[in-house]
């Protein structure tokens, strides 16, 4: 009995403080002058994006201290502006190279492939990555670069064997000083 209540005290709390919750955040964002309510925005499209398929699925980590330079990198350098499914998760590699989480990450690629026809798959992992516990979890730099390149090349293995035709290519991505600021260096792994 002093459970069950205990329980219906609970449920009847996190109730009200959900509903609460609810109208503040609702008010609050009806006045918040940052949001849009009821507009619609839209964006033009490059002619060459209303195509159903690109040649391109880009894996990159969510790290967002990266992700500017990734756009770039995949854009201006690689040349493959508007023609890519970019899809990020959190330590890109680390959850397509673990048993537990591949499954699952494969479910999305076959969507890309099949659908989008997708020709060539971009893996980009980089240094001090959280999903790996960041740098100071491998002891040592060169520590660090090893792990990360097997697990690359043990990515490319997994991709190339379920899907044999596509090409795999794979880059590490670290941050280096220059001069006042940052900068992303990528390097291809062969």
């Amino acid at each position: 009995m002093y459970t069950t209540k205990k329980k219906y005290i609970f449920v009847v709390f996190t109730a009200q403080l959900l509903l609460i919750t609810t109208i503040w955040g609702c008010s609050y964002n009806k006045t918040s002058p940052d949001i849009l309510y009821d507009q619609q925005i839209a964006t033009p499209l490059n002619p060459q994006t209303y195509r159903s398929d690109c040649d391109t699925l880009l894996i990159t980590c969510i790290d967002y201290r990266y992700a500017v330079a990734n756009q770039e990198f995949i854009n201006e350098t690689l040349g493959l502006k508007d023609n890519y499914d970019h899809i990020s998760i959190p330590g890109s590699i680390y959850n397509l190279v673990n048993p537990e989480t591949q499954g699952l990450l494969f479910s999305k690629f076959e969507l890309s492939v099949r659908l989008h026809l997708i020709k060539l798959i971009v893996i980009i992992s980089h240094i001090d990555c959280g999903a790996y516990g960041g740098s100071a979890s491998f002891g040592s730099e060169i520590a660090e670069r090893e792990t990360l390149i097997t697990d690359l090349t043990n990515a490319r293995r997994l991709l190339i064997e379920k899907y044999p035709t596509l090409e795999v290519n794979l880059y590490i991505e670290s941050l280096a000083k220059e001069g006042d600021g940052l900068k992303v260096n990528f390097e291809k792994i062969p």
